[in-house]
């Protein structure tokens, strides 16, 4: 339920104001005993709105200026099976997608569960990086990269880093899971690489729009600095042997 004061965030951080939010914030009463506020006030920090950039790979929160790049991916059977086979529609209208992607940017985790990254490398816009199903009590979420036309590279390795750091080291997140099409043979190896486990196969889990039902692999990851490291690893020596 949006309250008073949750409009007149969501308002500030369309205005870009993350200052003025956090000052909003401390005001209310009982600030200094209010875990939910405390919360809150982490969820406005500006980190969550900055770039992770990195040598090759630029991390941005997705934004209204990623219109035409988004309609090119969602246009992109090829892509879309592999990234995501449930999407669903984008709105017709750009104006109204414009919209849609300014509400994803200003977004907080505690509000939408989720974060959207668009990955940059020197030529421009090249993919995705997504957070989804944010359970913080859990400290858990769902973890998906997707490369337009760039299946294999030093940018995805270094996209996938940069995302995995920011949600060890900034969102708290101790165990990552991701959904892997079992067609998919090269996410599913890139992901053993990064240090994911497959961990089972759900029968028929997704639902597709012609009506067929297709199985999903289940892989978790948990952020220990162990397993994190292999992360940073890869990324070494991909760009070793550039």
């Amino acid at each position: 339920m949006t309250t008073p004061l949750h409009a007149r965030l969501g308002q500030l951080r369309l205005l870009g104001d993350l200052a003025q939010a956090r000052e909003l914030i401390r005001a209310e009463p009982g600030f200094g005993q209010s875990a939910v506020l405390q919360r809150l006030l982490h969820e406005h920090e500006d980190f969550w709105w900055q770039p992770l950039q990195g040598r090759l790979a630029t991390l941005r929160r997705r934004e209204p200026a990623d219109a035409a790049f988004v309609r090119a991916c969602w246009a992109d059977a090829a892509f879309m099976s592999q990234f995501n086979r449930v999407a669903r529609p984008l709105p017709k209208d750009d104006t109204a997608l414009a919209r849609v992607l300014q509400r994803e940017q200003c977004a907080i985790v505690g509000e939408s569960r989720s974060l959207h990254w668009t990955i940059h490398s020197p030529r421009g816009p090249v993919g995705f990086v997504s957070a989804t199903d944010f359970a913080s009590g859990h400290r858990r979420c769902e973890f998906m990269l997707g490369l337009l036309h760039e299946q294999s590279s030093v940018v995805a390795v270094e996209a996938a880093a940069l995302a995995i750091g920011f949600l060890r080291d900034q969102a708290g997140i101790e165990r990552l899971v991701a959904y892997i099409y079992p067609d998919n043979s090269h996410a599913i190896r890139t992901a053993e690489k990064f240090g994911f486990a497959i961990e089972g196969r759900l029968r028929g889990q997704m639902r597709v729009p012609d009506g067929s039902r297709h199985d999903l692999l289940v892989a978790g990851m948990l952020l220990s600095e162990q397993e994190a490291t292999r992360a940073g690893k890869m990324l070494r020596r991909f760009v070793r042997q550039r």
